[in-house]
């Protein structure tokens, strides 16, 4: 399953993800905004499962000092690229986010996981990245976790074909967070989709204390057509509107990815 994973990520185009696309930049606009009152005040950051450096690079460029962690070689190479590009500093590892034993003790202020928690298919293992997290933050140090909700999946599975809406499919995602069905790409494949009650669980048994849960897209996927159509000025309204709301627990379940921010607990 890794395999397939490694070599889906080696063709994807990472880079454009969260920026073509008015519904896509919503997420990092909404994740950024969420995190800033944690990440004004801190000096040392990670992020497990740093892609092609959306997010390690922005706060590079803040001024943080930033450890970058990414699995799959073609993105850590880009991300190299990127970094050079941008003449931003920062320590970039290929590694796994489950095993991380280069960063020390409680060095850093904030961990952010964007990423790993869609992919990582064992309990055992999303929980070895949260202990990680918890092991390298500082006390009271912040985490900040992304996730697709499974319960989005499930309608974006009726959009995508009739042929996925069986009851073994429906009830396999719905009991495990799982898709085996052979008709779905490779992310869906290798994809673990979660319940937002299931996230609150995973982050507080590792040893954190909850302080956001956020609807990052809110319901903006179901417009996706009419999002990406506003003006500059109108998505401005838009997210301005959607920061106002994402805390509604109601939208949780409906939006496609959601973002917990957690503190850790004394020990």
């Amino acid at each position: 399953m890794q395999d397939e994973y490694l070599e889906y990520y080696a063709n994807y185009d990472e880079e454009q993800r969260l920026t073509s696309q008015n519904i896509t930049r919503i997420e990092f606009d909404t994740t950024i905004d969420q995190l800033a009152e944690f990440t004004q005040q801190a000096k040392t950051l990670t992020e497990l499962g740093a892609a092609t450096g959306r997010y390690s690079l922005y706060y590079a460029n803040q001024g943080l000092d930033v450890t970058a962690v990414e699995l799959v070689p073609e993105l850590v190479e880009q991300l190299r690229a990127n970094a050079k590009q941008q003449a931003t500093n920062l320590s970039i590892h290929e590694a796994n986010a489950t095993a991380v034993s280069f960063i020390p003790d409680q060095s850093q202020d904030i961990v952010l996981v964007l990423g790993p928690l869609y992919h990582l298919q064992q309990q055992c293992d999303r929980e070895a990245v949260l202990r990680e997290a918890n092991r390298i933050l500082k006390p009271n140090g912040i985490l900040a976790i992304a996730y697709v909700s499974r319960f989005f999946v499930a309608g974006l599975l009726a959009k995508m074909s009739p042929v996925l809406v069986t009851p073994d499919v429906l009830a396999t995602l719905n009991e495990t967070g799982l898709i085996t069905a052979p008709e779905v790409d490779t992310f869906f494949r290798t994809g673990y989709f979660s319940t937002p009650a299931e996230i609150e669980r995973l982050t507080q048994s590792c040893g954190f204390a909850m302080k956001k849960h956020i609807a990052t897209d809110g319901f903006g996927r179901y417009i996706g057509k009419e999002l990406n159509a506003l003006t500059e000025t109108q998505y401005q309204s838009w997210l301005s509107y959607h920061l106002s709301v994402c805390h509604e627990p109601s939208l949780l379940g409906s939006s496609n990815h959601g973002l917990v921010i957690a503190t850790k607990c004394a020990s």
